[in-house]
């Protein structure tokens, strides 16, 4: 079995216990209350589109753990509230590519990826770290915050995702 494989399976647990693109379970809010909560997959990308895309607008090659996302999922919305609607939301390649843009146009950042909303928080990909082989790639920002205030979550984007899964959907980073 190739190390690929082994990425993100957290994720795939969770879209195989769903058995459908959008999925509601029983989880446990911050406050201990059970509550309901929706969850929603795209479709895969292929690994071609995904090199075809990115090849044209990345300085810096994707983590692989963050390749096998898009391959699994093109995006999701994890712990949607039905009341709330929450805001968990892990870009696709699409709306990456966006942001990715908007990231270049307005900061002049080409190493930043910037890949899930998440309750007012952007979560980056330093592209730049990854392709260095440094291990802890992963960034929180406050979306009210200048990009100077990033903060490092000590992370590869594949312990992020699965400690957001383990967490509920809970900002576990504010936790420290």
């Amino acid at each position: 079995m190739s190390t690929y494989n082994t990425f993100n399976k957290g994720l795939k647990g969770l879209i195989t216990r769903t058995g459908d693109i959008n999925y509601r379970e029983r989880a446990y809010n911050i406050d201990g209350i059970e509550e309901m909560y929706t969850f929603k997959f795209n479709s895969p990308v292929s690994t071609d589109i995904i090199a075809s895309k990115l090849l044209v607008n990345l300085e810096f090659k994707l983590p692989l753990d963050y390749e096998d996302f898009l391959s699994t999922t093109d995006g999701c919305r994890l712990f949607e509230h039905s009341q709330d609607g929450s805001e968990h939301d892990i870009y696709g390649l699409n709306e990456v590519l966006t942001q990715k843009e908007i990231i270049d146009s307005t900061y002049e950042k080409p190493e930043l990826l910037n890949v899930a909303y998440i309750l007012q928080d952007y979560i980056f990909i330093n592209l730049k770290e990854a392709s260095e082989g440094k291990p802890t790639y992963m960034y929180v920002n406050d979306c009210y915050s200048p990009l100077e205030y990033m903060r490092s979550l000590n992370c590869d984007f594949q312990t992020w995702l699965d400690r957001f899964i383990v967490c509920q959907g809970n900002k576990y980073w504010d936790w420290l």
